[in-house]
């Protein structure tokens, strides 16, 4: 969880501020630096990320997409702490499309705003940008004022002389005319007692215009000479079009063109209003290819058979000591596609430019650089030829990772040849988007003399997003590992043998990133087994975890969420679920009162808090989605189709079904970084409360949802 400030570097002297700051150099060599963007910063330029305005405040180069989960606020957080600045008095501008410059260094160096990687990716680059930044401001009131750097600190946006007690506002910097760059031996970060800003709840300067309506999201940003496209596609998966009849749809008003795309299987119904294209999608007539044979029953039973087929090559994950026995309990889990449901429908427009050549890309999305991919390939250019305008969004969750309403928009575009904004209704994606892959899980495992764990073997079969989408990113030894089927498999616990592996089998529809991704499914499995195990050695489960986890932070929150929930008090039937994920400790206990779910209590620890109140919130939501998870969540096929007509036919979690959560977040320690915290909240609340549901009906539940 410690931050190596040490070895990091911020590329300055890609930017180098002059007296007027309106030139800037780009000294990234050779030709590449002639195809980067347009620099968004204005005033006197410090570094990539940061300049100082004409009126003293403080502009941000934002590298994050703002999903609605406080990444921009939280990021901005970190700069001001560093600076000594107002919050208030920093200016946030979009980043450029340039992962040379804003690229995520938790993230492979690219632009994505996903997996719990924002806050503790950028958070040394944010940093030694602003001590760049505060030396910058410090030796330039030291110069003109004749104080010495030594005496002098930043805080309340501006720069103060102690001796003296005179304060030098960085509104006054800035009219001076230019900045007296530090040489890199000036810049030193703030030392951690002196932070005040982070682990505070500052508000959010946006949170008003979310609630009374006046954020602009990406879907509600078509531009005047911009027309809209729905798209009809077979409802069966693989599926083409046999025969169409568009004089229906044409003859709508408002309706402007009829396109099939994807290779005939899609078709787009092109106009100038939302409704008008809705209408004309619904008066198509067409014949689609018949209905395959993928379904629910069928697609797992390939999942099963994949663990048994000698041929499978399956990818080793972790192993320890001899081939693993038997095992004394042996048990098998399976779990569901699941869908997001997100609240603003996918979007994504696309303008032609440089005489339909490149394209304009814009959208609520939470990866420029995939969007940008999805574009070069659909228009079939160059990724230079290719600017990705990322707007905000209302909800993500995953899904906008892979934000195929890109292509289609790119598509649609390019055989019209003017500017389309592209929107996928929810029953649309529904049907037909990307999904969560079902997984078939099965554990065998057995306890020594002592209770402690002799054997352990773990075997997963599911679909990989990475693996289908972006096979560049796999990981491991092999070169064969996609985390996005292996999250949360890694377990905290001593074993003296071991061995887990994972088993990829393409699956149908595409797969997806989803909150919580596999971590969601494999956390539960083994921490069901953990608890089955710790009753039939007739050892309490919390105690048997405080007794073989092998990191005491994990243990730490053990024990603290069995405080706060009253672990051991009489007539009462709770369950356990810890997990180390994304770097942050975690403990979930949830109680069962009647046949329902009565409580959930939470003890997290997340490294270095940024912002208190945002951490708590994801944190919740994660909860909320782990009960959905758990409880109702389930998306099932049948000849080759999705089985809902509405969003009523995919249950998600009512608010009178969610129970009151209480969560607490540990201090951090001396030279934390922050961790991940958006995804943390899922998996071990579908954990808990399957282990609770097993202790009040004596059941074992080796399926989501659970079966009650």
């Amino acid at each position: 969880m410690t931050g190596d400030t040490t070895r990091l570097r911020l590329s300055r002297r890609a930017f180098l501020a002059s007296a007027g700051a309106a030139t800037v150099a780009i000294a990234a060599g050779g030709g590449y630096a002639l195809l980067q963007p347009e620099i968004v910063q204005s005033g006197r330029i410090i570094n990539a990320f940061l300049a100082l305005l004409p009126d003293g405040r403080i502009e941000f180069v934002c590298p994050a997409m703002d999903l609605g989960q406080g990444a921009p606020l939280a990021l901005s957080m970190i700069l001001a702490e560093e600076i000594g600045a107002d919050l208030a008095q920093v200016v946030i501008v979009d980043a450029p499309r340039d992962a040379a410059r804003y690229g995520n260094p938790d993230f492979m160096g690219r632009m994505v705003t996903a997996d719990s990687r924002t806050t503790r990716g950028y958070y040394q680059p944010l940093r030694l940008a602003g001590a760049e930044a505060a030396a910058a401001l410090r030796a330039t009131a030291c110069r003109a004022r004749g104080w010495r750097p030594g005496d002098c600190e930043l805080a309340g946006h501006a720069v103060r002389h102690r001796p003296s007690a005179e304060a030098m506002p960085f509104a006054d910097i800035a009219r001076l005319g230019r900045l007296e760059m530090p040489g890199s031996g000036d810049i030193a970060l703030k030392p951690e007692a002196a932070m005040a800003l982070l682990g505070a709840s500052p508000a959010d300067p946006g949170a008003l215009a979310r609630v009374t309506g006046r954020r602009r999201f990406g879907v509600d940003r078509r531009a005047a000479d911009m027309s809209i496209a729905v798209l009809a596609r077979n409802p069966h998966l693989g599926g083409t079009v046999v025969r169409l009849d568009e004089a229906a749809a044409l003859a709508v008003p408002g309706v402007e063109a009829v396109v099939t795309i994807e290779a005939g299987g899609a078709v787009a119904v092109v106009g100038r209003e939302t409704w008008a294209v809705l209408r004309g999608r619904a008066a198509l007539d067409i014949e689609w290819s018949p209905a395959g044979d993928f379904d629910t029953a069928g697609g797992e039973a390939a999942l099963v058979a994949a663990l048994a087929d000698p041929a499978a090559n399956p990818v080793p994950l972790r192993r320890r000591g001899d081939e693993p026995d038997a095992g004394d309990i042996v048990a098998e889990f399976h779990a569901p596609a699941l869908k997001h449901v997100i609240m603003e429908p996918l979007n994504a427009s696309a303008r032609g430019k440089s005489l339909g050549l490149g394209v304009i890309i814009a959208g609520s999305t939470q990866s420029p650089d995939l969007d940008m991919r999805f574009a070069a390939r659909t228009w079939k250019t160059a990724p230079f030829m290719v600017d990705v305008e990322g707007h905000p969004s209302g909800g993500a969750y995953g899904r906008r990772v892979l934000n195929d309403a890109v292509a289609d928009a790119a598509a649609i575009a390019r055989a019209l040849g003017r500017p389309v904004q592209v929107v996928r209704p929810m029953l649309d994606e529904l049907r037909r988007g990307q999904i969560r892959p079902a997984a078939f899980q099965r554990i065998a495992a057995s306890l020594d003399e002592n209770g402690a764990l002799a054997s352990w073997r773990h075997d997963i079969a599911s679909d990989g997003t990475l693996a289908t989408e972006l096979p560049s990113s796999l990981k491991g030894a092999d070169g064969r590992e996609d985390n996005t089927a292996t999250d949360g498999a890694y377990h905290p616990y001593r074993a003296a043998r071991e061995r887990i592996a994972w088993t990829y089998l393409p699956a149908a529809p595409k797969p997806g990133f989803l909150r919580g991704v596999s971590a969601g499914y494999t956390v539960w499995a083994i921490e069901v087994m953990v608890d089955r195990l710790a009753r039939r050695a007739g050892i309490d489960p919390l105690d048997w975890r405080l007794r073989n986890l092998a990191d005491d932070r994990l243990a730490a929150a053990t024990r603290r969420v069995a405080e706060m929930a009253g672990w051991g008090e009489p007539d009462r039937t709770l369950g356990l679920a810890v997990m180390s994920f994304r770097g942050s400790s975690v403990a979930t206990i949830a109680e069962v009162r009647a046949g329902r779910l009565a409580g959930l209590w939470i003890a997290a620890d997340v490294g270095r808090i940024v912002h208190r109140d945002n951490v708590l919130a994801q944190i919740e939501g994660g909860a909320v989605w782990g009960v959905s998870m758990a409880l109702t969540e389930s998306l099932a096929f049948a000849d080759g189709r999705a089985l809902v007509d509405g969003l009523a036919d995919y249950p998600v979690i009512g608010l009178g079904d969610i129970p009151p959560i209480a969560i607490d977040l540990l201090p951090p320690q001396p030279g934390d970084a922050p961790c991940g915290v958006g995804e943390i909240g899922v998996p071990t609340t579908v954990a808990a409360i399957a282990n609770a549901f097993e202790a009040a009906t004596g059941k074992a539940f080796d399926r989501l949802p659970l079966a009650l």
